[in-house]
């Protein structure tokens, strides 16, 4: 009887182990990344930091879930609230977008349209307003090297909200020629795999524990 009971339990164990498995694994597949960059604004009151995260697939290249914070520059109290990016994800090639041939650049909208400046688009360089209040932040690299090969000078941000406008067209942005209206420019960037929790290897490590207890005792049988 004691046999059983220990058989038993362990059975259940494995169960519980398989399903919690099962509940990870619908989980996005890939590593997730953290961003932080930072443009220098020269003329204006801050300088601008995006703040976010998104998560990469290695296997096929792909990026998801790209989100994150953005504060005006244009904006001198510190109370102001920061623009929420999470709109109209887009993967573009860089060579017509903002001149980094053979590279993908990504990007992430306050709202749902990559319309930012007057006439469509989101143009690197452009300062007038589409009208529609919108904002975004650009990161490119090379998606063959991954993400961690992003760099400073290739990111882009654009802000046409109402706290990012000066004469209720031109909009606040930075690039790394600083040809936008305030003289915006890259001027640092962190792009970071987040670590596996330690209690991911130490469950797989002891789920494995369990099926090789398992398969030993099966084969003393």
């Amino acid at each position: 009887m004691m046999d059983l009971t220990k058989k038993l339990a362990a059975s259940l164990l494995l169960v519980g182990s398989v399903s919690t498995v099962q509940a990870v694994t619908v989980q996005p597949e890939g590593a997730t990344y953290n961003v932080d960059a930072w443009f220098t604004e020269p003329m204006a009151a801050n300088g601008t930091l995006f703040t976010g995260s998104f998560i990469w697939d290695d296997a096929t290249k792909t990026m998801s879930a790209f989100t994150g914070a953005m504060n005006s520059s244009m904006t001198i109290e510190t109370t102001a609230p920061n623009l929420t990016l999470d709109q109209n994800f887009s993967a573009e090639d860089s060579g017509s977008l903002n001149n980094a041939t053979g590279m993908t650049t990504y990007s992430i909208f306050a709202v749902d349209s990559d319309d930012v400046y007057m006439g469509g688009g989101h143009q690197t360089g452009d300062v007038m307003t589409f009208g529609n209040e919108n904002a975004y932040f650009s990161l490119t690299f090379d998606s063959a090297s991954g993400p961690e090969s992003a760099i400073a000078e290739n990111m882009v941000y654009g802000d046409c909200t109402e706290l990012g406008l000066m004469m209720g067209m031109f909009c606040m942005g930075g690039e790394k020629n600083g040809v936008t209206m305030m003289g915006g420019m890259p001027q640092s960037l962190s792009v970071s795999a987040v670590p596996l929790p330690a209690a991911v290897w130490l469950f797989g490590s002891a789920l494995l524990g369990l099926l090789g207890v398992k398969h030993r005792k099966a084969i003393s049988v």
